[in-house]
């Protein structure tokens, strides 16, 4: 795996997302880049006179900010529990208006493969996917973007559940089976059957395509969709029957994630993401 990029803004969410990186990091030996996106107060930044002076209260946060990111590094990997090569991660601050723009530019300048980023539970769940950073983060970033729930533990990946409307399927799968091969997890993939469509292939299509594939630890599971529950409901339920370490989307855009909640209560959503959700772009898809 390249490097992984955790966007950090000391909340205890990007802590918790951050030491599931590094112990991520442990087991695939990816570096990991913690990096802040710092911003100003404009009433701060109005009182320079110059753009010279401007430039060094900007600079001299960032030194400030940088302190304050290797200290919270620093106090974290002793309560971690397994030891991290402390040379694998590095720290960067920066100033910029936009944040998802700048982490984008970052994590792409590090030819990152991965961001990792945490969501807060079941009304920030709605605020993780519509209207926040990390929605516009998920919606746009052409890099994979892990979502660590809110309080989960770090657990060994072994299996990966990746939620397919077989459309694309083997292009999807290549691109999940790198990260498969790295964590050493089997692949199943899960097919929540609405009946046949133009651009779906058939089980038994699909099934050749997972025989003819280089990595063999992949298995087709096709379940008939319930037209009265909510997609999530569904996805919940076999996320708890199947017990994966991650549940894999590939996605178009903030489209999908309202196919995703349409219909849900809010006793689904307090149960939505109960694993790390890995959100991969479609074949196609805008990232605009």
């Amino acid at each position: 795996m390249k490097t992984i990029v955790v966007p950090f803004d000391f909340s205890t969410n990007a802590t918790h997302a951050l030491a599931y990186a590094l112990q991520l990091s442990a087991v695939t030996y990816s570096p990991v880049l913690v990096f802040h996106v710092l911003h100003e107060s404009p009433y701060r930044l109005a009182s320079a006179t110059t753009p010279a002076e401007m430039d060094e209260l900007i600079r001299f946060d960032e030194q400030e900010k940088i302190r304050e990111l290797d200290k919270a590094i620093g106090e974290l990997l002793p309560t971690l529990p397994v030891k991290i090569n402390r040379e694998l991660i590095s720290s960067k601050v920066q100033y910029h208006a936009l944040i998802v723009e700048k982490t984008i530019e970052v994590a792409q300048a590090a030819e990152a493969g991965l961001i990792v980023m945490g969501t807060h539970g079941a009304s920030g769940i709605r605020k993780w996917l519509f209207g926040s950073n990390t929605a516009n983060m998920v919606a746009r970033c052409p890099i994979p973007v892990l979502a660590i729930p809110e309080q989960y533990a770090y657990k060994p990946i072994s299996r990966l559940l990746y939620a397919s409307d077989l459309e694309n399927l083997e292009t999807e799968l290549n691109t999940l089976i790198p990260f498969a091969i790295r964590l050493h997890a089997v692949i199943d993939v899960l097919h929540l059957d609405y009946g046949e469509h133009e651009k779906k292939i058939s089980t038994d299509t699909a099934e050749r395509v997972l025989r003819n594939l280089p990595y063999q630890f992949i298995m087709l599971h096709t379940v008939t969709a319930d037209l009265n529950k909510s997609l999530m409901k569904q996805l919940n339920q076999s996320v708890q029957s199947m017990q994966p370490e991650w549940l894999v989307m590939f996605t178009r855009g903030r489209n999908f994630w309202d196919r995703i909640f349409s219909g849900s209560r809010t006793e689904d959503m307090v149960q939505a993401l109960p694993v790390p959700i890995l959100s991969m772009k479609k074949p196609g898809a805008s990232t605009t």
